[in-house]
């Protein structure tokens, strides 16, 4: 039997090696033939290979520093990764760095909306403080018309109101008993000629009558009181000071006992039907501020109420300490509500001048601004195919939520209102360079801070405080909470207008801007919508960004962060290195990458 299994094992091997030589003999024909057909034409196989390869590399569309071999999603925004070729095919091709196209879906997702630049009549509100303070006009000083000893005084204490007609002093004056003693003997000499008959005398008398009566009034006696002295023949030893005006008494100069001169005022009255605010206007200022334009204003002690009037007059004179120029405005007061010496804010209406009054403009959200330099894109239908292409514009001034365009754009121009970063972030996802960070080396960067002038101490330490309290509101949106932001807003904007106080023209501006910014914000932090409050802190970021890189020594110690999915402004500053997105918050707080200060 064993010998019986050792032959059929033995069978099995030889059918075993026939096989093997079957299949070696099959297998050398085929790799045979694989050779001739590759002398003939190319082989696909390595293309394959190749393709397979950037298939098997996923993306994310909106964080493009993420590559993985396999599908899943982004660790920092938790997207799905889709494959690079999708990502290229979104985002379109880019045949030069300057020209960027967008598919529909790209389009979508960036949220981009378009805006035609127009020229057109723009105006602007220049917020000022002010006081409110008497009108010069309606002033009247009641002065003595002969020296004396101030008998009675009527008024007691200032801010009494009197009325035009009250009495409200006598003066005892040995000038005004003397001019009634030679009244008095003028109107005798003149009864007595009349009785004699003779008429050069009484022509005589009565010229000597005249000139008595001259001589009372001369000293403030009016003509009831001469009919009075003339009636009773007796002189009188005090002459009344009446009230030539209705007011109020601003200035008691006098007191009872006490000695005058001729011509020293006794009382000062002002009238309070119309009063005058007094706006501070600043120094830059000035030239769009015009006699006639319209002014709201609130006074602090009015809650909610507004008043409305022009300006009258300015002042062609600056306060050398204070830096700034008074303009008038009338204000009615007929009930009396307002008072000398409070305190309000104003609202001035200030046209952007331009030729024929008619200025560019294109909204705010449009201008990619570094500051250094201000791009905007441009959509080119004549493009083949049609995209966006950036400009780099010179801007005016910002007009609410507008900028003045000074150069770069024609009239008819369509921009890239809205999404205007997201067009700018799909260069980056490409691999290519971002427009709006045109990259400088070290030394160009030294260069242009030699270039700008130092703010001095005290600015940077506002600034300073700016940014410490604007890091702390970062902090809390980080976290997803809105609690304390609009006390930090408040604080922000002090800060800011403290710096603002002694800077230049330039950075006053964005301090300026940064103030309406804080003040914005403020009025929006308690809204239950924490998507717009971040939209209003990116704001806040923009103008911040722009005041610290101008001031090299603070721009050292603070990090600039961006986050291509940030609905509005992508950049935001740190005081720390460890990066917390405020505009994504808790859900991607990782969100983000650092941005180096010579592109900003």
């Amino acid at each position: 039997m064993f010998k019986a299994i050792i032959i059929k094992a033995k069978k099995f091997l030889w059918v075993g090696l026939l096989l093997l030589l079957v299949a070696t003999f099959l297998l050398g024909r085929a790799t045979t033939s694989g050779d001739t057909d590759d002398d003939e034409k190319p082989s696909a196989s390595s293309g394959e290979a190749e393709e397979d390869d950037d298939s098997n590399i996923w993306t994310c569309p909106m964080h493009p520093q993420i590559q993985e071999v396999e599908p899943g999603s982004c660790p920092i925004c938790h997207m799905e990764l889709v494959p690079v070729d999708d990502v290229d095919e979104l985002g379109g091709e880019h045949e030069q760095q300057e020209t960027i196209q967008l598919s529909e879906d790209a389009l979508a997702m960036a949220r981009v909306q378009h805006d035609t630049v127009k020229r057109s009549s723009l105006s602007d509100d220049i917020d000022v403080f002010g006081t409110v303070d008497v009108s010069e006009e309606s002033e009247v000083d009641l002065t003595a018309y002969t020296g004396g000893r101030i008998e009675r005084l009527m008024v007691r204490a200032e801010g009494e109101r009197v009325e035009r007609g009250d009495l409200l002093a006598q003066i005892y004056s040995p000038d005004l008993l003397e001019a009634q003693r030679t009244l008095t003997q003028a109107q005798n000499s003149l009864q007595s000629a009349r009785e004699a008959g003779s008429e050069r005398r009484v022509r005589a008398a009565e010229s000597a009558m005249a000139s008595a009566r001259d001589r009372l009034r001369l000293l403030g006696v009016d003509q009831r009181q001469i009919d009075e002295i003339e009636a009773g023949g007796q002189p009188r030893e005090t002459v009344d000071v009446y009230a030539t005006a209705s007011g109020t008494v601003q200035t008691r100069h006098v007191s009872e006992g006490d000695y005058v001169e001729e011509g020293e005022r006794i009382l000062s009255l002002a009238g309070l039907d119309e009063l005058w605010a007094q706006l501070d206007i600043y120094e830059r200022d000035l030239p769009r501020v015009r006699e006639g334009a319209p002014v709201s204003m609130q006074v602090s002690a009015l809650p909610g109420e507004e008043i409305e009037g022009r300006i009258a007059f300015i002042s062609p004179e600056i306060d050398e300490q204070r830096r700034v120029a008074r303009a008038r405005v009338p204000l009615p007061n007929d009930d009396g509500r307002l008072r000398p010496g409070m305190y309000l804010d104003a609202a001035v209406e200030a046209p952007v001048a331009g030729e024929d009054h008619e200025v560019l403009s294109v909204p705010r959200s449009a201008v990619l601004w570094t500051g250094q330099r201000s791009l905007v894109y441009e959509y080119d239908d004549e493009l083949e195919p049609a995209g966006y292409v950036p400009r780099e514009v010179e801007l005016g001034p910002r007009v609410d939520d507008h900028y003045v365009i000074e150069e770069g754009l024609e009239e008819g121009a369509e921009v890239a209102a809205k999404g205007a970063f997201r067009i700018d972030a799909s260069l980056q996802i490409d691999g290519g360079r971002s427009m709006m960070s045109a990259e400088r080396s070290a030394t160009e960067q030294q260069r242009a801070d030699e270039e700008v002038d130092e703010p001095s101490e005290a600015v940077q330490t506002h600034v300073h405080r700016a940014v410490e309290v604007y890091d702390e509101m970062r902090a809390l949106l980080a976290a997803d909470s809105t609690d304390g932001l609009d006390e930090h807003a408040t604080e922000l904007q002090q800060a800011a207008n403290s710096a603002k106080e002694d800077a230049d023209d330039g950075l006053a501006q964005h301090l300026e801007q940064l103030t309406e910014e804080a003040e914005r914000f403020h009025d929006h932090s308690e809204e239950t919508d924490i998507e717009q409050v971040r939209i209003d802190f990116g704001e806040i970021s923009r103008e911040l960004v722009a005041v610290v890189s101008t001031i090299p020594d603070l721009r050292d110690e603070l990090y600039v962060y961006e986050c291509p999915m940030a609905q509005e402004y992508d950049r935001w500053i740190q005081l720390e290195e460890k990066m917390a997105n405020p505009y994504m918050g808790e859900e991607m707080l990782k969100c983000g990458s650092e941005v180096d200060w010579m592109n900003v």
